[in-house]
């Protein structure tokens, strides 16, 4: 039997900012994707980012400061996710009207056997953003080194 996997599994270092400079929502959106297709995890830039758009314009993301941006599309080859801590510049407000600071990039391949894994590791995740303990470890990491730790947690 295998054992679960952890948020870390799909989102190395390289893919988390702990202090992106994008002062515009599509600036942290071109920053995040092209980690991703650097990455291989996507093989169109352009059309997923598209996509992440399109994401944006169904609602308001984000509660307690954290936004979870979530898109299965069909130029991601794998599952992965990616990490930015935001300024306040960029003036992002969620659901509850709380000042997004970090966000977090989820994708999953459009076809559903290549993503079931990942599935639970979000939903773990999305659970863990709603516990004020976690927002606090979250908050006091500095460097993509202690945010990577913290993340090999959530499983």
């Amino acid at each position: 039997m295998t054992s679960p996997r952890t948020l870390a599994d799909y989102l190395p270092k390289q893919q988390i900012h702990p202090h992106a400079q994008a002062i515009t929502a599509n600036e942290l959106l071109e920053t995040l994707t092209h980690d991703l297709h650097a990455a291989g995890t996507i093989s169109d830039p352009h059309t997923f980012t598209r996509a992440l758009h399109t994401c944006l314009t169904h609602g308001t993301h984000g509660f307690h400061g954290i936004a979870l941006l979530t898109t299965r599309n069909r130029t991601v080859n794998t599952p992965a996710a990616a990490f930015a801590r935001i300024s306040p510049d960029l003036a992002w407000h969620g659901a509850d009207n709380h000042q997004i600071r970090d966000v977090f990039l989820l994708t999953a391949p459009h076809k559903p056997k290549h993503h079931s894994g990942c599935l639970q590791t979000y939903s773990t995740l999305a659970r863990h953003t709603a516990h004020a303990g976690f927002r606090r470890m979250l908050a006091g990491a500095c460097t993509a080194e202690e945010l990577y730790e913290l993340f090999c947690l959530i499983r």
